[in-house]
């Protein structure tokens, strides 16, 4: 999911923050078992696998506008 979301992010000009959540006892606890997940603006946009639709109306909503020419 990582690479799909950052040539996604790059194409709206966006970067990617990648947090590796075992890395954080509290994160491990939270989401060890649901991962990967990628969020917008706090909201989760997927989990598991992407839905381009979906990512592109949250980015959208988000104030990213529209993809660049």
């Amino acid at each position: 999911m990582k690479g799909a979301a950052e040539a996604f992010l790059m194409w709206y000009g966006f970067e990617v923050e990648v947090v590796n959540v075992l890395e954080d006892a509290a994160l491990a606890a939270e989401y060890a078992e649901s991962v990967p997940q990628a969020f917008i603006d706090g909201q989760l946009a997927c989990k598991f696998r992407m839905e381009p639709a979906r990512f592109a109306r949250m980015l959208e909503e988000a104030g990213a506008g529209r993809p660049r020419d």
